[in-house]
């Protein structure tokens, strides 16, 4: 983790009055990069430690937001309540559509509301963004680069619920610009934009189609070990880097139309015999993340009951029903329509 990023958290530390060198005891730290010579000083700090700061700056203003770029304050729980309001959706879409109306319920509560904005604002060619700033005003976003943090831990948070990263297609902050800007396009993998009218993440439309993953189960050690899940540098399934791409590529493509290994090998400059090799290193195949990824798409639409399974094929690009049918049970090992029926029963499909 960045030293920049500890060292504002340190300066709210200090301006509510706590003991720098406490908290510096509490988070393992043996330098203080407040007082110390900077050329004396580490670029990076461990992310157990920024994690454990994090917390420390969360119960001293009981403000989970830690009062970076918002104009209200999240008390203790209202991320555990977030997570709760969300987990049982579907899929990515109607988990951000969720978080949203959980806020906008918060927000009644307040003595300063925010005002309206939309959720998802086209950007064409496909793109939308998911507009995620809260309440701050446009002149305090434009001086505070801190609301970045939290559209980080939100991009964490929505990449752990889908159980992959997040394919970001570019990141939107109204604050101004910094300097050296590219210390914000290395940890977000992508271009960012600044000075822009919504802070936000860009990404393409089909992507709010990735089904949820997570249950209250996993919750609950998510829960159990915040915040260091959102504030560490590894991606968050920990997954192989080119099974990863992978994935990336094939959720940014429409299903009735997904590449071929040729296609995804010329995408990351490749050969197909060195994309089939090194899968092969990383324990996978392509047919095996295609695969994959066709049965968690149909899994998904199976559990839409206004798709008829015909219409099902037809979105997923299947030349006639019957094809459908025999791939669909060779991933789950059932019939769409004995699924179908476990579903409308009540049962969970096995």
């Amino acid at each position: 983790m960045p030293l920049k990023t500890l060292t504002t958290l340190l300066r709210v530390v200090s301006e509510q009055g706590y003991p720098v060198d406490r908290a510096l005891a509490q988070i393992g730290l043996d330098f203080n990069p407040l007082q110390d010579d900077p050329a004396t000083l580490p670029s990076q700090i461990p992310t157990d430690s920024y994690s454990k700061l994090y917390g420390l700056v969360m119960e001293i203003l009981q403000d989970e937001a830690f009062g970076l770029g918002q104009e209200n304050h999240a008390p203790p729980g209202t991320f555990r309540m977030l997570c709760l309001f969300v987990i049982h959706c579907p899929n990515l879409g109607q988990a951000l559509r969720r978080a949203r109306e959980f806020f906008i319920y918060c927000d009644q509560f307040r003595a300063t509301q925010g005002a309206a904005k939309p959720l998802f604002i086209d950007q064409g060619d496909g793109k939308i963004l998911c507009v995620l700033e809260r309440s701050a005003s446009l002149e305090q976003d434009r001086i505070h680069i801190g609301h970045a943090n939290v559209l980080l831990m939100m991009y964490r948070f929505y990449s752990w619920l889908i159980g992959r990263e997040l394919p970001l297609q570019a990141i939107h902050l109204r604050a101004s610009e910094p300097a050296d800007p590219q210390p914000y396009e290395a940890i977000f993998g992508c271009p960012v934009r600044f000075g822009t009218e919504h802070s936000g993440l860009v990404l393409q439309e089909n992507v709010l189609q990735l089904p949820i993953v997570q249950t209250e189960d996993t919750l609950r050690d998510f829960l159990r070990q915040a915040p260091y899940q959102l504030v560490k540098r590894e991606t968050p399934g920990n997954l192989n880097p080119l099974t990863e791409k992978i994935k990336q590529r094939l959720t940014e493509h429409n299903s009735q139309r997904l590449p071929n290994a040729s296609d995804i090998a010329a995408e990351l400059n490749m050969s197909p015999r060195t994309l089939h090799r090194k899968l092969t290193q990383e324990g996978t195949s392509f047919q095996q993340l295609k695969d994959d990824f066709r049965r968690e798409l149909a899994v998904h639409y199976m559990n839409r009951p206004e798709l008829s399974l015909d219409a099902i094929a037809a979105i997923m690009g299947f030349p006639d029903n019957s094809a459908f049918y025999r791939s669909f049970k060779k991933w789950t090992g059932t019939s769409p329509g004995r699924y179908r029926a476990q579903l409308q029963a009540g049962n969970q499909p096995s």
